[in-house]
């Protein structure tokens, strides 16, 4: 009888699916996000568990807006990353709709709108020999927007409790903490 209940819940535990949610690494830090000719431009941060990897690079990058609409998305255009402008400094940034060197859009860009909030996301991949392996995930939440002389500033973003959605930042404005939230300051 207890044969028959210990194969029931390997059964049980086989049955449940596991989500690609769960297989995705935890972020490893933020996007950086420059501002060039009114367009943000993406790079990853000289993070120093990644320089001191002997091989990183270019993964993956993808924007969209706060209904995962819209945006843009590319990845690499060679497996064997021929010609990779690695985006790893804000000098070699990708700049929003213009592919670097060895990257291909797979989504094409459509414009982004002002006082919008959106997410970028980009993938680096430190072993690429098996793809996907030992990945860092960058994430950043930002909204573009006009400061008081009427230029083309970046903003930050974060979830608005009231609303039940994604609100974009005053200039100057930073996210609040969870204590801040908690208690309503």
């Amino acid at each position: 009888m207890s044969n028959f209940y210990h194969c029931l819940i390997l059964v049980l535990l086989a049955s449940i699916p596991v989500t690609s949610y769960a297989m995705k690494p935890p972020k490893s830090g933020n996007v950086v996000i420059s501002l060039k000719n009114g367009q943000p431009c993406f790079s990853y941060p000289q993070d120093k568990e990644i320089l001191k990897k002997k091989t990183y690079a270019f993964g993956y990058l993808d924007v969209l807006d706060d209904h995962h609409r819209g945006g843009w998305e590319i990845g690499l255009s060679d497996p064997f990353r021929k010609g990779l402008l690695d985006p790893n400094t804000p000098a070699t940034c990708i700049k929003y709709g213009v592919p670097n060197p060895g990257m291909n859009a797979t989504r094409t860009a459509e414009p982004l709108r002002f006082d919008t909030p959106y997410q970028v996301r980009l993938d680096v991949l430190t072993s690429w020999e098996k793809e996907g392996q030992n990945e860092c995930n960058y994430v950043s939440d930002f909204c573009l927007t006009h400061n008081t002389k009427g230029e083309t500033i970046l903003v930050g973003a974060e979830w608005d409790d009231k609303a039940g959605a994604m609100k974009c930042l005053k200039p100057g404005e930073s996210k609040r903490g969870f204590w801040q939230k908690l208690f309503g300051k």
